[in-house]
C-alpha cells in the first residue's frame, strides 16, 4: 500500500553537511548567539522581500500579534475583530492584552467576510484581525476601507502567508502591521519557532522591538515594561538562508495544487477553494470542503493517506472563549464540518493522482452502497 505522509520535516545527511553545518557554525565561531548582525541581516531581507519598510524578528509568531497589539496600546476594556475558523494563537494574542476577541463570520473562501464586519463595531472596538488563513489573503480592500472609517487598526495574521499577493502587494504591508509565524510547519519555516513583526511606521517598528527585548532602549535605559521575545540566532541564519528559496516553495506548492484541482474535478461532494485574480494563493496548506468529512478521512487514512483538519474546533466553542461575542456564525459552524486539509508540501505527482482516486473511490463505493437500499 503507497503511504502519503502529511508532511516530512526532515533533510537529507548531505543537504545538512553541505548547507545548515556551515551557517550554524558561523554563529558558533562568532560567539554571538542572542542578536547582532545575523538578526539585523535577516531583519533586513525579509522586510525587502515583503516590501516593508521594517521589519522586527521576534521568537513566535503568537507573540508577532501580541506584541503588535501591545504597541498600539490595545488592552483592558477593548475589543478586536477576528475570526474562529484560526488557530487559537489569533484570539490568544487579543485575550492576553487584557481584550476581547470579537468572532465574525467567512465566506466560502474561510476568510473574514468583510460584508460582516461592520455590525460588530462597537466604541469598544480598536482593531480587526483578518487571518489569511491557508496562505490565501482575506478581501484587504474592503476591510481596510471599513478601518479608516471607523478608525480602527489593522492587525494582519499573516502567519501562514509569507510571499501571498494581494492586488500585487505581498501579505504583512496592507494593514498597520504584519505578523508572521518562522514555524518548521510555514512555507519559510527554521529550526523552531520564530516570528516576524512588518511595518512602514518607525515608531511603531521600534516599540515592538523594545518590547520584545525587556522595553529597554539600549543596554541599561528601560523606557517601558516589556518581554523577552527574541529570535535565536542560529535560526536566523537558517531562515536568512532559507528566505532566498521562498517563492520556489510557493512556486512548487502551487504547481501541486493545480494538480489536486484538476484531478478533483468531477467529483461532485468535493469543492476546492477559489483563487481570485487579485490573490495569488502561496498554499501554506491545501484545503478541501467535502462530504461525509470523517468518514472520508477515516477511509484515506486505512489506504496510507495522512490528512489533518484546520481546524476542528471553532474557537469560540474552546472553553475559554465560550462566553465572547459572535456575530451570526452560520458558515463558520458549518465548513467546519466540510473542510480537510490535503498533503502538499512534498508530495509527488503520483503521490497527488493517489490521494484524488482515492477520494473519487470512497464516494463511488458510497454511491453504490447507498443504491442497495
Amino acid at each position: 500500500m503507497r503511504k502519503v505522509p502529511y508532511i516530512d520535516l526532515s533533510v537529507s545527511q548531505e543537504a545538512y553537511q553541505e548547507r545548515i553545518v556551515p551557517l550554524l557554525s558561523t554563529v558558533f565561531l562568532s560567539g554571538s548567539f542572542v542578536g547582532g548582525n545575523a538578526i539585523e541581516t535577516f531583519e533586513r531581507h525579509f522586510a525587502q522581500y515583503c516590501g516593508a519598510k521594517y521589519a522586527v524578528a521576534l521568537n513566535s509568531g503568537t507573540d508577532a500579534l501580541i506584541l503588535a497589539l501591545k504597541a498600539l496600546d490595545i488592552g483592558v476594556s477593548d475589543e478586536v475583530i477576528t475570526v474562529s475558523n484560526s488557530f487559537i494563537a489569533t484570539a490568544n494574542a487579543i485575550e492576553w492584552v487584557g481584550a476581547k476577541a470579537v468572532f465574525v463570520d467567512i465566506g466560502e473562501d474561510l476568510l473574514m467576510d468583510a460584508s460582516v464586519i461592520e455590525a460588530a463595531i462597537t466604541p469598544r472596538t480598536k482593531a480587526i484581525i483578518p487571518v489569511h488563513l491557508m496562505g490565501l489573503p482575506c478581501d484587504m480592500e474592503a476591510i481596510n476601507v471599513l478601518a479608516k472609517r471607523h478608525n480602527l487598526f489593522v492587525i494582519e495574521d499573516a502567519a501562514q502567508s509569507v510571499g501571498t499577493l494581494y492586488q500585487g502587494k505581498k501579505t504583512g504591508t496592507l494593514g498597520h502591521i504584519g505578523c508572521f509565524s518562522l514555524h518548521p510547519l510555514k512555507n519559510l519555516g527554521g529550526i523552531g519557532d520564530g516570528g516576524m513583526v512588518t511595518t512602514d511606521d518607525a515608531l511603531l517598528a521600534e516599540r515592538i522591538r523594545m518590547l520584545g527585548n525587556h522595553g529597554l532602549k539600549s543596554r541599561d535605559e528601560q523606557v517601558c515594561i516589556g518581554t523577552v521575545s527574541r529570535l535565536d540566532t542560529l535560526n536566523a541564519v537558517v531562515l536568512n538562508e532559507r528566505l532566498g528559496e521562498v517563492d520556489a516553495v510557493i512556486m512548487r506548492r502551487r504547481e501541486r495544487a493545480k494538480l489536486y484541482d484538476r484531478y478533483l474535478e468531477g467529483i461532485e461532494e468535493v469543492k476546492t477553494i477559489q483563487e481570485f485574480t487579485c490573490k495569488q494563493h502561496s498554499y501554506h496548506t491545501y484545503i478541501i470542503k467535502v462530504e461525509h468529512r470523517d468518514a472520508l478521512q477515516a477511509f484515506l487514512a486505512e489506504q496510507g493517506i495522512e490528512t489533518k483538519i484546520h481546524y476542528p474546533t471553532l474557537i469560540h466553542h474552546q472553553k475559554p472563549y465560550l462566553n465572547n461575542r459572535t456575530h451570526a456564525l452560520m458558515n463558520s459552524e458549518r465548513l467546519v464540518k466540510k473542510i480537510l486539509t490535503l498533503p502538499i508540501a512534498h508530495v509527488t505527482q503520483e503521490d497527488i493522482k493517489y490521494v484524488c482516486t482515492t477520494i473519487k473511490a470512497f464516494y463511488e463505493r458510497m454511491t453504490c452502497e447507498n443504491s442497495h437500499y
